[in-house]
C-alpha cells in the first residue's frame, strides 16, 4: 500500500468536504485552475480486442444514463461487447452469494456495479476483487470519492455515480399552501408534521418494507464526527447503547409512527412507492438524496427542496455526503485484462467528460467538467456547508448494516420492545458481523 494512503484517508473528512462542496460546475480543479478539455485519451486502453464481458448489477442502478452512455461509447471505441445483466435486488444478492461463496462452479460476473463498504461484506473483497490501488486514475479521484473505494486498505473499484447530498426532500408547494416555514430544529420539524396532519397530508413517506431505506446512518454520522467515538466503537470499548443520541435516533422512528407521521398503512410502503408517493402530493417529505429527483423521480423536481435530516439528532439536523456505486473487477475472471481495459476507459477524462456531461452531480473526478449541481443543493449551499457530515457509519463502522433497521421496525410496532432492547440487539448484530470478518472498516 502506498505510503501516502494512511495520511490521505485520515484527512479525507476535511479535504473531501472542501472538494465536494467547492469544486464548481465549470470544472475547477483543487489547484484553482480550470480543467483542460481532453481531446485525446490520457490512459492506455483499447488494445484488448474481440472480447465480451458481463456486467452485473441491480436493474435500477444499471439504468443510469451516464452508465449506459459509457458502455455504448466503450463498445463503439473498442469493438468489444459489454453484456449488461440486470437483476432485482433480491436476485442479485442470491447470484452473488452463489458466485463468490460457493465452490467456484457457479456463474460469476466479470464486472460488478455495487456500493462499497458494508454492502460488500459477504463477498470477501480481499479474495475476489481486483486491487486498483496502483491504477493511474486513483489520483484523479476527489478525496471524498476516494474514501468510498477503500476496503481493507485497498482501492477495490472505480466510483462512477452521481455524488449527492442527503437530507429530507420536501414539497415546496405543500409548504407554501399551508404557510409552513422550513424547520431549523428537531422541535420545529415535529411541529411541521403536526401542521401537515391537521391539513390531511401525511408528513413523511417511509419505505418501511425496505430496511435499507430507514437510512438511520444519516444522524449517526453526526455522532461519529468525533473520531475518538468511532475508534472506541470499532475497538469494542463503546456500544450503540453508549453512543450519545443513539437512543433518540431509534425512538424518533417510534414517535413518528405513533403520531401517524408515516401514515396509517406505512408497513406496506416500499422502494417502488417512493416515486408515486412524492408525485401524488399526499406526502410532504421523504428521507432521501437530492440527485434522486433527477435519476429516479418521474415528477417535477423543481417542486422540491432539501432540508436537513431531522431524525432525533443533532438538534439542527444534518446533511450527509455522497455514497458512490463502484465498478468492481472480479479478479478471477478469465477476461480480467478486458475488464481492466473497460474500467480504465471509463476512468479516462477523455471519456467521462463526455458521458457525465449535463448530469446532476458534484465532481467525482478532479478533472470532471460539465456536470451540474442540483438546484436543491445550490439553494441550500450555505446551510449544507454548515451542517454537512461525511458518510461515516455506512463505510467505516465495523459490522454496520442498514439491515439492522429490522430492529427499529420491531421497536416501532412492539410496545414491549424498548429502546435499550433495540440498541442491544442492533449492537449484537453489528458485533456478529464484525466477528465474522464481514466488514473491514478503515
Amino acid at each position: 500500500m502506498p505510503k501516502w494512503f494512511p495520511a490521505l484517508i485520515a484527512l479525507s473528512g476535511l479535504i473531501g468536504l472542501v472538494a465536494f462542496l467547492c469544486l464548481s460546475n465549470a470544472g475547477i480543479t483543487p489547484s484553482g485552475q480550470m480543467a483542460e478539455a481532453f481531446s485525446t485519451p490520457l490512459y492506455h486502453w483499447g488494445e484488448v480486442r474481440g472480447q465480451t464481458i458481463e456486467l452485473w448489477g441491480n436493474g435500477d442502478d444499471l439504468k443510469r444514463p451516464y452508465l449506459r452512455k459509457a458502455v455504448e461509447r466503450y463498445q463503439e471505441k473498442t469493438g468489444n461487447t459489454v453484456h449488461v445483466v440486470n437483476c432485482s435486488r433480491t436476485e442479485l444478492k442470491k447470484r452473488l452469494k452463489a458466485a463468490f461463496a460457493g465452490d467456484g462452479t457457479a456463474e460469476q460476473p466479470d464486472v460488478l456495479l455495487s456500493f462499497g463498504g458494508v454492502n460488500l461484506e459477504r463477498l470477501n473483497p480481499d479474495a475476489n476483487f481486483y486491487d486498483f490501488t496502483a491504477a493511474p486514475w486513483v489520483e484523479d479521484l476527489t478525496d471524498t470519492a476516494l474514501t468510498q473505494t477503500i476496503f481493507n486498505g485497498k482501492v477495490i473499484g472505480l466510483p462512477y455515480w452521481e455524488a449527492s447530498i442527503s437530507g429530507i426532500l420536501y414539497n415546496k408547494e405543500l409548504f407554501r399552501q399551508y404557510g409552513i416555514r422550513v424547520p431549523r430544529t428537531q422541535k420545529e420539524f415535529l411541529e411541521v408534521c403536526e401542521t401537515l396532519l391537521r391539513h390531511g397530508v401525511t408528513p413523511v413517506y417511509l419505505p418501511y418494507a425496505e430496511p435499507t431505506m430507514f437510512v438511520y446512518q444519516f444522524p449517526m454520522d453526526s455522532i461519529l464526527r468525533d473520531h475518538r467515538v468511532l475508534k472506541a466503537l470499532n475497538e469494542g470499548r463503546l456500544s450503540y447503547a453508549d453512543l450519545p443520541g443513539m437512543g433518540e435516533i431509534v425512538d424518533w422512528y417510534r414517535l413518528m409512527a405513533e403520531k401517524g407521521c408515516f401514515g396509517t398503512d406505512y408497513i406496506g410502503n416500499g422502494w417502488d412507492g417512493m416515486d408515486p408517493a412524492m408525485r401524488s402530493g399526499r406526502y410532504a417529505m421523504m428521507l432521501c438524496w437530492d440527485t434522486w429527483l433527477y435519476t429516479d423521480f418521474t415528477g417535477d423536481p423543481s417542486k422540491f427542496g432539501i432540508m436537513p435530516a431531522f431524525v432525533g439528532v443533532p438538534e439542527q439536523g444534518t446533511f450527509e455526503g455522497p455514497n458512490l456505486a463502484l465498478l468492481i473487477a472480479n479478479r478471477h475472471s478469465p477476461r480480467l485484462e478486458a475488464v481492466i481495459d473497460f474500467i480504465t476507459f471509463i476512468a479516462d477524462p477523455y471519456n467521462y467528460n463526455v458521458t457525465l456531461s449535463g448530469i446532476y452531480t458534484a465532481p467525482v473526478f478532479k478533472n470532471q467538467i460539465g456536470s451540474i449541481s442540483t438546484p436543491q443543493y445550490s439553494e441550500k449551499q450555505q446551510e449544507i456547508e454548515k451542517l454537512y457530515c461525511d458518510s461515516t457509519a455506512w463505510t467505516r463502522v465495523r459490522g454496520f448494516s442498514q439491515a439492522d433497521a429490522t430492529y427499529i421496525q420491531r421497536h416501532m410496532r412492539d410496545p414491549g420492545y424498548d429502546t435499550q432492547a433495540c440498541l442491544r440487539d442492533m449492537e449484537a448484530s453489528r458485533r456478529r458481523n464484525a466477528a465474522q470478518g464481514e466488514v473491514h472498516a478503515e
